[in-house]
């Protein structure tokens, strides 16, 4: 009779142990941040256009710049902040990304922190030893909620005309080749409109 029960229960722990295992495998990926990417310029994104200003945001000397003016190029528009842990993990890689596509002629990068002050990005900078990113401030993040960016990080492709392309809610692996392509596909859209 033991051996039984003994049986029984062998077969009833290793059928919880299957269901958890099954539970966990379906549940892996329920507290990621939602995939937002978008491959291919063919798919559009939100109808959000940055051209109906004015989006302001601060330099190093405090001078203010309009994101809503037009440059005649496209932008990519990254909005993160020291406190944020995703924004220093995609980092490194973002900061290889600007340094590799900083002579592209039909796009700007800008990084837009939405830390109180400069000396709290200037800081967190010299820590990591990061230089020329392109950067700006907007204090608050009151520009960033304007455009609808309420988490970080989040990054907008801009065409000139104003019109976004692609925004990606969250860390971006600047380094995956398919964000890369679009990266390149981006610049020509922009040299094109540019034209």
């Amino acid at each position: 009779m033991n051996d039984f029960l003994d049986r029984k229960k062998a077969v009833g722990l290793g059928i919880a142990v299957l269901v958890c295992g099954a539970l966990a495998f379906f549940a892996k990926d329920a507290l990621r941040p939602p995939d937002v990417r978008v491959s291919t310029l063919a798919v559009p994104a939100a109808k959000v256009v940055f051209h109906g200003g004015p989006l302001l945001v601060r330099n190093r000397e405090g001078a203010v710049r309009d994101l809503a003016a037009k440059t005649g190029k496209g932008l990519i528009l990254h909005f993160w902040a020291t406190w944020c842990g995703p924004c220093q993990e995609e980092m490194p890689g973002l900061v290889k990304f600007v340094k590799e596509t900083k002579a592209d002629r039909n796009v700007e990068f800008l990084a837009v922190s939405v830390d109180t002050d400069w000396k709290v990005v200037d800081a967190w900078l010299k820590a990591r030893g990061i230089t020329d990113l392109p950067l700006a401030l907007d204090p608050n993040g009151d520009t960033a909620h304007v455009v609808g960016t309420d988490k970080y990080p989040e990054t907008w492709f801009v065409l000139p005309s104003g019109e976004v392309l692609r925004h990606a809610i969250g860390e971006e692996d600047w380094n995956d080749p398919k964000l890369r392509e679009f990266a390149a596909e981006f610049s020509r859209a922009a040299g094109a409109a540019r034209s």
